[in-house]
């Protein structure tokens, strides 16, 4: 889940990204297809608890590492909510994280 124009939180502490490249939003436990946004210049990173913050001063993408899965995806200079995706499980009847 992307949320643009989000407000980082007093609270948030800078983190770097996972590698110089990219910055893991999303982790693949199984086939290894993690969504990243692309770090270049002018990007930062941000945490407070299990949500990630960006901001950025000029246009990024967010994409799968394996690239023929998803068209990668734009992001406009600003400041951005990254969350974990959920999903209801009808035969649990609750809330659990997306896992792939």
């Amino acid at each position: 889940m992307i949320i643009f124009g989000a407000n980082i939180p007093a609270t948030a502490k800078p983190i770097k990204a996972s590698n110089a490249g990219y910055h893991i939003i999303a982790d693949s436990e199984t086939t290894g297809n993690h969504h990243v946004v692309d770090c270049p210049a002018g990007v930062e990173f941000f945490q407070d608890g299990d949500k990630t913050y960006m901001k950025n001063s000029q246009p990024t993408q967010v994409r799968c590492v394996i690239a023929e899965r998803h068209n990668p995806i734009t992001l406009e200079p600003g400041a951005y909510e990254f969350g974990i995706q959920q999903e209801y499980d009808h035969l649990a009847q609750h809330l659990r994280n997306v896992a792939d």
